[in-house]
């Protein structure tokens, strides 16, 4: 007789509903479990690092530790600057355009106004605007030549029923 393994359950993970305190945990925990994963890695990264060229790393950052010190001071710095300077735009153009609004939308044109800018007829023109597909054919300059309205397709709730469908009911 063959056993079929179990149907194990899905497992859920709600998150939210554990306390900060137990998510905390989870998180150090986490935290130590890859930082012993990639100790163990150690040899292999030393191995893969002695063949790329770690000594230059050695003699220019472990050895003169006062200019890294030095570099990362000047790097952090900068970043400070710019983070100030970013931070500062940002709150100059707020303060400055928070309670207005520039940008609008164009106002409407009229049927009119559209025929005349496209050289067709009004006619046309609102024949455009009402149909919900419309095919325009242009010219080599950009002339409308032919203004072909689609009907629209039609669903199988939107047919209308046969005498078949309509007989069995």
């Amino acid at each position: 007789m063959k056993h079929s393994r179990p149907r194990l359950p899905d497992i859920i993970e709600r998150n939210d509903l554990e306390s900060t305190g137990k998510r905390r945990v989870g998180q150090i925990v986490s935290l130590i479990a890859w930082v012993i994963w990639i100790y163990l890695f150690t040899p292999i990264i030393a191995l893969i690092g002695w063949v790329l060229g770690v000594e230059l790393f050695q003699r220019y950052i472990l050895d003169d530790p006062i200019g890294t010190l030095q570099a990362v001071q000047v790097y952090v710095l900068v970043i400070f600057i710019a983070g100030v300077v970013f931070i500062g735009w940002a709150s100059y153009n707020w303060l400055r355009f928070h309670k207005r609004e520039r940008r609008h939308a164009p106002p409407p044109i009229s049927s009119r106004q559209l025929a005349q800018r496209f050289g067709i007829s009004t006619d046309e023109a609102e024949d455009i605007e009402h149909q919900r597909i419309v095919t325009v054919h242009f010219n080599e300059d950009a002339e409308i030549i032919e203004i072909v309205p689609e009907e629209e397709p039609t669903t199988r709730a939107d047919a209308p029923a046969t005498s078949q469908e309509t007989a069995g009911h």
